[in-house]
């Protein structure tokens, strides 16, 4: 179980529509349950948690912290490292650790047949992935090319979505 504890914050303050109770949920999911105090909330953090449940965690941290003199303690609640081996946290160096990671994942879609989506969730088309274009801050995919039976085909958007199809070409 990862741990993340916020000094200088009651319970009494949070409050975020994904709260219920003592626990954070997502999708009928919960992504962490709460302690706290007169003086520190503790966020018990489920260990398996994808991406986006991360993320959805982390804006509500950021966003319950906003405008308080708060210290935020992660110091068990290490997510991976970094090229670099520094060390990744769902705080401290999150966006660097996102982009490495969604890199890696990019790189291994190369050639392989994907489906594109819209910032919208729509299917623009699928194929074999040729090449991409990303952005890091934050991190998006803004263009892509996929080889298709039509021909290569481009598409530009302000945030793509590739997944594998799990097919074969």
């Amino acid at each position: 179980m990862l741990k993340l504890i916020i000094k200088g914050l009651n319970k009494e303050q949070v409050t975020s529509p994904y709260l219920k109770g003592n626990s954070v949920t997502f999708n009928h999911k919960t992504l962490a349950t709460l302690q706290g105090n007169e003086e520190e909330i503790v966020f018990s953090i489920h260990p398996q948690l994808d991406m986006a449940e991360y993320e959805v965690l982390r804006d509500i941290i950021l966003q319950i912290t906003s405008g308080h003199n708060v210290e935020i303690d992660e110091s068990e609640c290490q997510l991976g490292y970094l090229e670099n081996g520094e060390s990744a946290h769902l705080i401290h160096n999150w966006q660097a650790w996102k982009t490495f990671l969604m890199e890696a994942k990019l790189r291994t879609l190369e050639g392989q047949n994907v489906l594109i989506k819209n910032e919208l969730g729509e299917e623009l088309g699928n194929g074999l992935l040729a090449e991409y274009k990303i952005e890091t801050e934050p991190f998006r995919i803004t263009s892509c090319t996929l080889i298709t039976i039509f021909g290569e085909q481009k598409f530009d958007s302000d945030s793509i979505t590739i997944e594998p199809t799990n097919q074969f070409s």
